[in-house]
């Protein structure tokens, strides 16, 4: 989009004439884009009714004004026009009032926890209707404007607003475009709601928000926001994660549940909600819908897709970052995170993938593409553009890991044993780094000696879990030596340390990258076998976390 249309758009924040003039330019733009997908080609001499809302919330309430054009008034009134083309003042007045009841039961406020608010009708404006009425030619000029007051309990943590005027069967396909305040600061640009669609918006108490004096300062509130939602920029948006690693292709969707449900049916005893026990069925449904999707080549091979997890979110952002306990969730508020696997025996050098899964509410799939270590790319899946391809660029180079004996090089001291013992840990750990379970027990054959091998294996590969994360491996970033204090004497074949070590790992989902550090304490036993020293036995003796964070790619670690 031009610079110069983002900027007038950031102006919305100075002026109400100016909001109004982007919320209209907003909503036609995005219907000239859904007439171009939906209706191509149609005579639609009027598509759409059009709805202005601005949620203002306060600590102990919402106020909302939502405006009205009379043309809505005309139709749902009903109100019949004069012999000369006018729509008489008292009529609209009259239908003007009827109508508040048809705005209070289309518009729907949610709590956190799902809950619906109540909602009081405050005033009715219909002061812009002159007593001489309205022609026909300005139905779509003049407004009657509805105040609404929702109270609550306590100030909100999050606000859900969504629209259902006319429902399924409106008269015209509605579309509200809604702009949320907190304590009349706006938060960001107007959003266009169709029926079926939900704006999620958080709000910070400790720190409430204060008017930006310019386009610079709204740019740097709503990175600083987008930083806090960990990326995740919309509660109702649809994410693509789609991960190029040395061993595997993974694509992550993140999927808003009315638009899953557009996909695949959803049941659920309430309509409302979704237990515990349903999303358990639903990830069924939901394993073998993504097993039909087109498989995506790597390296010239069709690989078919492995759902290796199914996870249901609240609006809690940090369940992003933690293994949340499973719990019923809001369906319009809730989401579902999908991960695809597609595993590769080598290094990927050419990739192919299609997607054409396409709804009302996801007429593309914005996929953001991580290339290995790389920086973030961005691609579109669009009907008329359903593929993905990508070649490895030279410039991207994979470090191959590779774990060399530790060989025995003169008397073992109280200063070199240290050395010996972070070298062998170390060398477990880059054995793990390796691909497939049968490289990985070669490699870590050079630093394990005997039948200690396969319990050494499983030890270090539950460590390596991030229960945080659903189960999976982390990569490790680094392993760092922190004591060795010798136990005993040296042998002929061996000795015996106090080692304490920490690791730095990683896992990367949803585009964000959880660190995890963890300190250990172990009991080594290290012997001499053909010429180099190798692990005869590791007791651990403690463990503890010493940092975890999650960030974006691309962000420096606190």
């Amino acid at each position: 989009m031009p610079s110069s249309v983002l900027k007038n758009k950031a102006l919305a924040v100075v002026s109400r004439e100016s909001e109004r003039a982007v919320s209209v330019a907003w909503a036609r733009c995005w219907l000239a884009a859904s007439i171009l997908l939906f209706a191509a080609g149609a005579a639609l001499g009027h598509p759409i009714s059009l709805t202005e809302a601005t949620v203002d919330v306060q600590r102990d309430c919402v106020d909302v004004s939502v405006e009205v054009l009379v043309e809505d008034l005309v139709l749902y009134g009903p109100v019949a026009a004069s012999g000369e083309g006018v729509y008489p003042a008292v009529e609209l007045r009259e239908a003007a009032q009827r109508h508040s009841k048809f705005v209070l039961d289309g518009l729907r406020l949610l709590n956190a926890d799902g809950g619906k608010l109540a909602g009081q009708l405050v005033a009715v404006d219909h002061s812009k209707i002159t007593d001489d009425g309205v022609v026909e030619a300005d139905v779509k000029q003049v407004s009657v404007t509805y105040s609404l007051k929702f109270p609550v309990d306590e100030p909100l943590s999050f606000l859900t607003v969504s629209q259902r005027f006319g429902g399924e069967k409106a008269i015209l396909p509605a579309m509200m475009d809604c702009q949320v305040r907190q304590t009349g600061v706006v938060l960001d640009l107007p959003q266009p709601l169709m029926i079926g669609q939900t704006l999620t918006t958080g709000f910070d108490w400790s720190k409430p928000p204060t008017p930006p004096k310019n386009w610079r300062e709204l740019q740097e509130l709503r990175r600083e926001r987008l930083k806090q939602q960990l990326g995740i920029a919309s509660y109702s948006g649809l994410y693509s994660f789609l991960y190029i690693t040395p061993g595997e292709v993974r694509h992550e969707i993140l999927i808003p549940l009315l638009t899953l449900e557009e996909w695949l049916p959803i049941e659920r005893a309430d309509h409302n909600v979704l237990t515990v026990d349903e999303q358990q069925r639903l990830t069924n449904a939901i394993g073998k819908f993504f097993a039909a999707l087109p498989p995506v080549v790597i390296n010239g091979g069709e690989v078919s897709a492995v759902t290796s997890r199914v996870s249901f979110f609240g609006l809690d952002i940090r369940d992003f970052a933690l293994n949340a306990e499973p719990r019923p969730v809001s369906m319009a508020q809730g989401r579902v995170g999908i991960i695809l696997t597609y595993a590769c025996d080598d290094v990927p050098q050419t990739v192919k993938a299609r997607w054409e899964t396409f709804s009302q509410y996801a007429p593309f799939l914005k996929s953001v593409v991580y290339e290995f270590d790389e920086a973030p790319t961005e691609h579109f899946f669009r009907p008329d553009s359903p593929e993905f391809q990508w070649t490895r660029s030279e410039s991207i180079e994979v470090a191959r890991r590779t774990v060399s004996p530790v060989k025995v090089e003169g008397a073992v001291t109280n200063r070199n044993a240290g050395d010996v013992a972070g070298r062998l840990i170390a060398g477990i750990y880059d054995a793990f780094g390796l691909q497939g379970e049968e490289e990985t027990y070669d490699a870590l054959a050079t630093s394990v000696d005997g039948p200690f091998l396969r319990t050494l294996y499983l030890q270090i590969r539950r460590s390596l879990l991030m229960a945080e994360q659903g189960g999976s491996k982390s990569r490790v970033l680094s392993v760092t030596p922190v004591s060795t204090r010798m136990l005993g004497e040296v042998t002929a074949t061996g000795f015996d340390v106090q080692h304490r070590w920490r690791i730095v790992g990683s896992v990367e989902h949803w585009g964000h990258i959880h660190t995890r550090e963890n300190e250990f304490d172990a009991t080594l036993s290290i012997q001499q076998v053909d010429g180099a020293w190798k692990l005869k036995d590791v007791r651990f003796t403690s463990q503890k976390r010493v940092r975890f964070e999650t960030r974006l790619r691309g962000q420096t670690e606190q």
